[in-house]
C-alpha cells in the first residue's frame, strides 16, 4: 500500500513539471508566444515640438564699484607712494611717484638713437659727395650715385620713426606721477620702493557711488555684439542687462553691466550672468534623451497606436539638452525618452 501510493506521488509530480514546463512556451491555443528584445528601460514619452534652441553659457559676476586700475607711462622704481590699501581719496590727489631717472634715461636713450642715425646718414652723403667731386670714371659715379640714392631712401623711412619715438619719450618728462582720477578708495597698491614697467598696474581705485555688475573677465564690444541675448540672475530673479561700452572701449581686466532692476541686492553680491548664442528660432526638436544610435546610425522609438516603433532620424544642431530633427520625425510626434 505504501509503495503504490508513493509511486502515485511521484507520478503527479512528473506531470505538474510537464504543464509547467509548456506553460512558458505555448499559449491556450498551443502557438509559440514572441518575446520582445530588451531595450532600454522607458521612463516617459515625450511630444515632438518645435523649439528655440540655443547655447547658453554662464559666467559669476559681483556686485561691485567701477574700479579703475592706474599706471605710470615709463619703466622705473616708485620713490613715493602716499596711500595705501582701502585709503580714501580725492580726485586729484596724488597717489605715487616714479623716480625722474628712469622716464629721463628713455627720452635720452631716444634722442640718441635719432641723432645717432643721423649722423650715420649725414657722414654717408658727406662721403659720396667727396668722391664725386674727384670725377671717377663712370662706373664708379654710378655706384656711387647708387649708394647715395639708398641711404636718402633709408633716412627717409627712418627719420619719422625715430622723431616720434623722440617725441613720445620727451612727452613723458614730468609725467612720473600718478594721481586720483576720482573720489574714490584705493582697493590696491604696490609697494614703495618696487620695479614697474610702463603700463604695468600700480594703483586700483574704486569709485563706491558707481556700482556695476563686473565679470573678472573682458569682453569686447564685438565679441558682445554676437551673442543673442544676455541676461542676469540677481537675488534669484532674472533681469535685463545692459553692457556699459563707454568703460569697454579699450581692453581691460573687466566687463561691465547695469541692471534694470537689483532686486535688493548690494555691494558684493555674486551675480550669475547669462549669455545666449548659436541661436535657432522655432525648430523641430526633441530632447537628447530619447536619441538612440548604432552602428547603422540614430533613431528613436516612436509611439504609434501604443506600439514601439524604430523609427530613423537625422539630426541638426544640438543645445546640449534637445536636438534639432532635420528628417524622420514631425510635430506631434511621440517618442519614448530612456533612463
Amino acid at each position: 500500500m505504501t509503495r503504490k501510493k508513493n509511486r502515485f506521488c511521484m507520478a503527479g509530480i512528473a506531470l505538474a513539471v510537464m504543464c509547467l514546463a509548456g506553460c512558458g512556451t505555448k499559449n491556450i491555443e498551443g502557438n509559440e508566444i514572441e518575446l520582445l528584445a530588451p531595450v532600454e528601460a522607458v521612463v516617459d514619452v515625450e511630444t515632438v515640438l518645435y523649439r528655440d534652441l540655443y547655447a547658453l553659457t554662464t559666467k559669476d559676476a559681483e556686485l561691485a564699484p567701477y574700479t579703475k586700475e592706474l599706471s605710470f607711462e615709463a619703466v622705473g622704481n616708485i620713490s613715493k607712494m602716499y596711500v595705501e590699501l582701502g585709503s580714501v581719496v580725492k580726485k586729484g590727489d596724488l597717489l605715487a611717484e616714479l623716480e625722474e631717472e628712469g622716464v629721463r634715461n628713455d627720452a635720452n636713450n631716444a634722442l640718441n638713437k635719432y641723432l645717432s642715425e643721423k649722423k650715420v646718414y649725414m657722414d654717408t652723403i658727406k662721403k659720396v659727395k667727396k668722391s664725386l667731386a674727384t670725377r671717377p670714371n663712370r662706373d664708379e659715379k654710378e655706384r656711387q650715385e647708387l649708394v647715395l640714392l639708398q641711404a636718402e631712401e633709408l633716412w627717409n623711412a627712418q627719420e619719422p620713426i625715430l622723431w616720434e619715438s623722440w617725441e613720445t619719450a620727451k612727452a613723458k618728462l614730468g609725467k612720473n606721477k600718478i594721481y586720483a582720477p576720482f573720489d574714490g578708495v584705493v582697493t590696491a597698491c604696490l609697494k614703495e620702493g618696487a620695479n614697474v614697467a610702463a603700463g604695468q598696474p600700480t594703483i586700483a581705485v574704486a569709485d563706491t557711488s558707481r556700482l556695476y555688475i563686473t565679470v573678472g573677465s573682458y569682453l569686447a564690444p564685438t565679441e558682445y555684439q554676437n551673442y543673442k541675448e544676455i541676461y542676469g540672475i540677481v537675488n534669484g530673479k532674472e533681469t535685463e542687462l545692459t553692457y556699459v561700452e563707454e568703460l569697454m572701449g579699450e581692453e581691460g581686466s573687466y566687463t561691465y553691466y547695469t541692471a534694470a532692476d537689483l532686486n535688493g541686492a548690494s555691494m558684493g553680491d555674486m551675480v550669475l550672468i547669462c549669455m545666449v548664442n548659436n541661436y535657432h528660432p522655432q525648430v523641430l526638436s526633441v530632447p537628447e534623451s530619447v536619441i538612440y544610435r548604432d552602428s547603422n546610425g540614430t533613431y528613436v522609438y516612436v509611439s504609434e497606436n501604443g506600439v514601439r516603433t524604430r523609427r530613423d532620424v537625422i539630426l541638426g544642431y544640438t543645445s546640449g539638452i534637445y536636438v534639432e530633427i532635420v528628417e524622420g520625425l514631425q510635430e506631434g510626434d511621440r517618442v519614448y525618452v530612456k533612463k
